[in-house]
């Protein structure tokens, strides 16, 4: 059996992690969209004066006219390189 202030605490904990989520929700600009083509990529931020699904279709489509399917490759090289840079501490 539990007593009435644990069953309190945990209704208070369950309230404070809602409206964590909640405010969370709100603030999208923590959030980014993120477009991955070959080794290319694109992050953007969140914003209402951004179309981020026109952007993204617009930018695959200038990929491909320049580079055609070679924008699709991977180039390991690049990747390797990427993750050596992350894992240094400086």
């Amino acid at each position: 059996m539990t007593d009435l202030s644990s069953e309190e605490d945990m209704a208070d904990m369950a309230g404070e992690l809602m409206a964590a989520k909640m405010e969370a929700a709100k603030n999208q600009s923590s959030m980014t969209h993120l477009l991955k083509m070959g080794s290319f990529q694109m992050e953007i931020v969140p914003s209402s004066n951004i179309d981020v699904e026109k952007l993204f279709k617009e930018t695959i489509s200038d990929l491909y006219s320049k580079f055609g399917e070679e924008v699709l490759k991977i180039n390991m090289t690049d990747i390797v390189k990427q993750q050596e840079s992350r894992n240094m501490h400086g």
